[in-house]
């Protein structure tokens, strides 16, 4: 039986709605109209943000927030290249999303044509597969294997290009029922028994958890609590297991914290590590030390298998699939390891106290005179537990992740291995969209704030709420402490803000400045069901400024005397 002939358009938005996909970021274009015309009547919730790359962070933070994929569809040109640092991004951090990408019509043998660029050729290294619609009645099919595409294996971003005539064009669909997801394939029985053996007679096993291990987080709490195994979890794993668990050894695998890391993996004589890619983020820089003959590395990519880290048994497969079969059969028979409570909660207190020195000196809150760690104690406290933090990039991120405690399964969004500034408030949004029921809080530098600001009027349009904390401290903070440490003097790191409480009330968003008492300031931050700015004032501590002057006065000084005066000096202090 067929169903009445629907428009190319129509028969784009049923395929994604049986594939499961509820939203669509994006912005209207001349090449556009039919599809948003479609979109108008369907089920899909239509979003559209400033610019097409805000629209790709909103589709990271809507599938990372959710483990569900959303579509992102933008015009031939302009709005294809603003896209691209946005596929970039979801590649880097294994963000499904399925790209609509709407090319020109014309016909071919013209130069110089209106907006036409070779897009599959330049999105190419950026997307995990890239789709060509060569007809209208082809469009249901690859909607469809594209949204599959996207999920399987690792996620990330696969491209779809449909000329914009075809949205046009009238065809007639099959009646057809609900799209299934792929079925992930699971590891191999050969390879499950090994490493379900090798588990169970580990004397000092460790869990080493990335986002791959994020479906199955329950699983994977009992397995660690059943054996008494410490875990360490890179950066996009963060929250599977809440952070205050005793087990959680380790939290971020930040440089800060991998020579201690190092000491634990010494000691283990297992490292079974679940949903890992071991990108330079995810190894501390590639500092982190993994024996081969230790190593036990399970992920969803084969690509990802002995790519940085040799293992002893590196094998593919389902993740999650493989935590629940290791439950099972670590049962009554199972004991726990020989980890102590008191060497754990040892080497525990010791990785993050060197995370938290890591951070360096601290700013200090303008409203109060405290450091910057009584913000986070602030928030750690004010948080309800199911919360979602999403930061930018910049030193911001450097403190939230040296001293916020995620307590929730993909409770903490950052851009881990791209680190597109901007990302921050554009990625909240689309989590606060995409998970209704978790409160959204947003840590923003006022670099990205100057970036991506009047995303505020898009969450205040979708009522979404949420809370955006804004670190003021009038420039670029990390690069300006960069370029203290290196040369004694700042240069065009120096922001002008606005005024951010009348940068609220323009765009229809509440204001708090967060100042003491704290507890107040940030209750009233978190308490809002409406988008809300707030304000935390900062500086920079006393040290800083006299680092800089010091420096100053060397490089002063050493200008002064010349190279031969110099090397006079340096003689005679060798005598």
């Amino acid at each position: 039986m067929t169903a009445e002939p629907v428009s190319g358009a129509e028969a784009l938005c049923r395929a994604l709605e049986r594939a499961g996909i509820d939203t669509v970021y994006g912005l209207v274009g001349t090449q556009t109209l039919s599809l948003f015309e479609a979109l108008r009547t369907s089920r899909l919730r239509t979003v559209s943000p400033t610019d097409e790359l805000k629209a790709a962070f909103m589709a990271i933070g809507h599938y990372r927030a959710t483990g569900r994929p959303a579509a992102l569809t933008t015009i031939p040109g302009p709005g294809f290249t603003y896209a691209l640092t946005g596929l970039a991004e979801a590649r880097h951090d294994s963000a499904a999303l399925v790209y609509l990408a709407v090319v020109k019509s014309d016909p071919p043998g013209e130069r110089f044509q209106f907006q036409v660029l070779d897009q599959a050729a330049m999105a190419a290294p950026v997307v995990k597969a890239h789709l060509y619609a060569d007809s209208a009645e082809n469009i249901p099919t690859l909607v469809t294997r594209a949204a599959q595409e996207a999920v399987a294996g690792e996620p990330g971003p696969v491209l779809v290009e449909i000329p914009a005539a075809l949205l046009d064009e009238r065809i007639r669909l099959a009646t057809q029922g609900t799209s299934t997801a792929p079925t992930p394939v699971g590891v191999s029985a050969d390879d499950r028994r090994v490493i379900i053996e090798r588990f169970d007679k580990a004397r000092k096993p460790l869990l080493l958890i990335g986002q791959g291990a994020a479906g199955e987080p329950e699983g994977l709490r009992t397995l660690a609590e059943r054996r008494r195994a410490p875990i360490a979890a890179t950066c996009s794993g963060r929250g599977t297991i809440p952070e205050d668990h005793p087990l959680v050894a380790c939290a971020d695998l930040g440089a800060g914290a991998v020579d201690e890391l190092n000491a634990l993996i010494d000691a283990c004589d297992l490292v079974l590590a679940l949903g890992c890619k071991f990108t330079h983020n995810g190894s501390a820089g590639f500092r982190l030390r993994l024996p081969a003959e230790k190593l036990i590395h399970v992920d969803a990519s084969p690509e990802v298998l002995n790519a940085n880290y040799r293992a002893s048994l590196a094998a593919a497969g389902d993740v999650p699939a493989l935590i629940r079969e290791l439950v099972s059969a670590t049962g009554d028979n199972s004991g726990p390891s020989e980890w102590t409570d008191d060497e754990l909660r040892s080497r525990r207190e010791r990785i993050r106290t060197a995370m938290q020195k890591a951070a360096g000196e601290l700013p200090l809150l303008q409203d109060g005179g405290d450091d910057v760690r009584a913000f986070f104690a602030a928030l750690d406290s004010a948080l309800p537990s199911r919360s979602i933090v999403v930061t930018d990039t910049g030193l911001h991120q450097t403190l939230a992740r040296s001293f916020l405690t995620v307590r929730s399964v993909r409770g903490l969004i950052t851009p881990a291995d791209f680190q597109s500034m901007g990302f921050g408030l554009p990625a909240a949004v689309g989590a606060a969209m995409a998970a209704p029921g978790r409160h959204v809080a947003a840590i923003i530098g006022d670099g990205g704030m100057a970036m991506a600001a009047m995303e505020l009027v898009t969450a205040v349009r979708e009522n979404v709420p949420m809370t955006v904390f804004v670190f003021n401290d009038g420039g670029f903070g990390l690069m300006r402490r960069l370029q203290v440490a290196y040369y004694g003097a700042t240069h065009a790191v120096a922001l002008t803000n606005p005024d951010f409480r009348s940068l609220a009330q323009a765009v229809g968003a509440e204001y708090v400045r967060i100042a003491a008492p704290l507890h107040e300031s940030m209750r009233a931050a978190l308490s809002s069901r409406k988008v809300v700015l707030a304000e935390v004032r900062l500086r920079e501590p006393l040290g800083y400024r006299a680092r800089a002057a010091a420096r100053q006065a060397s490089d002063l000084a050493r200008r002064a005397m010349g190279p031969r005066l110099r090397g006079w000096v340096k003689r005679l202090l060798k005598r």
